[in-house]
């Protein structure tokens, strides 16, 4: 893990080996090199695993789901291995013929109106900066993370947060105005049933 002060100076908070955290192997993954490379660009992957094990009988080693997704053109991988991903349209394609999910693009939605969406049933996997892990962070980007908004109460969000460390990643809650620094008004809303 590792956090930019305001300051931009890079402070390390750990240098556990996350390999040794998880059982990859038991997630279906060839090596711990091949876990160590997709556990960072898979937030989407996590995504649909939680609605999954929420909304179907369906488990599915995340390796599995990652080899469909490939096999999809969910993640695209170029010569020099840098991965473009998650690429929403042929994503959403395929979480609907495959698992009978109804997908709706979101895109230049503000969170105050795409998260009102969200009820029993419904879920937002939204766009957001790795930073949301830190609330206090300042000026954050936006993008380049996907968490899952199950819940919303009132001005509060409730999501999981594939990155997020252990007390804030099932189930962390923010007030929506400060989710909004991070949110990237973009995302996919997903229902159970067509």
């Amino acid at each position: 893990m590792r956090r930019v002060t305001p300051s931009r100076i890079d402070v390390f908070l750990g240098r556990t080996d996350p390999s040794e955290l998880h059982d990859w192997a038991a997630d279906g993954y060839r090596s711990r090199e091949d876990y160590l490379f997709w556990s960072r660009r898979i937030c989407g992957l996590a995504c649909l695993q939680s609605l999954l094990h929420g909304w179907t009988d369906i488990r599915l080693p995340m390796r599995e789901l990652l080899s469909k997704a490939l096999d999809r053109g969910c993640y695209v991988m170029e010569p020099q291995g840098k991965v473009q991903g998650l690429i929403y349209r042929p994503f959403m394609a395929w979480i609907s013929s495959q698992f009978g999910f109804k997908c709706q693009l979101v895109e230049n939605v503000p969170i105050q109106k795409s998260a009102r969406a969200v009820r029993p049933g419904q879920a937002l996997i939204a766009s957001v900066s790795p930073e949301i892990r830190d609330p206090s962070t300042c000026e954050p980007r936006r993008g380049g993370h996907l968490v899952l908004i199950h819940e919303v109460h009132g001005r509060t969000v409730r999501f999981h947060n594939p990155s997020g460390y252990s007390h804030n990643a099932d189930s962390a809650s923010l007030p929506m105005h400060v989710f909004e620094r991070f949110h990237a008004r973009r995302g996919i809303l997903v229902s159970a049933t067509p």
